[in-house]
């Protein structure tokens, strides 16, 4: 049986909540998405690869939503 993995988008503004990375055990799925994390002042998406599913509730608590979650 083989691992799943989850590509998970989340949306927001202002410091990315960093750390999210630990706490759902994740990292961003490309280079670009790991540049977006380091933008502060516009509205941006960035997908991050997880090996388990997105905790929204607590993504949430940082004013950031989980927009998508595809499992693979």
């Amino acid at each position: 049986m083989s691992k799943k993995y989850f590509k998970i988008t989340v949306e927001g503004i202002g410091q990315f909540p960093y750390d999210m990375l630990r706490y759902d055990q994740c990292f961003p799925f490309t280079e670009t998405d790991s540049a977006n994390i380091s933008l502060r002042y516009e509205k941006r998406q960035v997908t991050l690869r997880a090996s388990m599913p997105p905790t929204r509730e607590r993504w949430q608590s940082f004013m950031w939503r989980v927009v998508e979650v595809d499992q693979y």
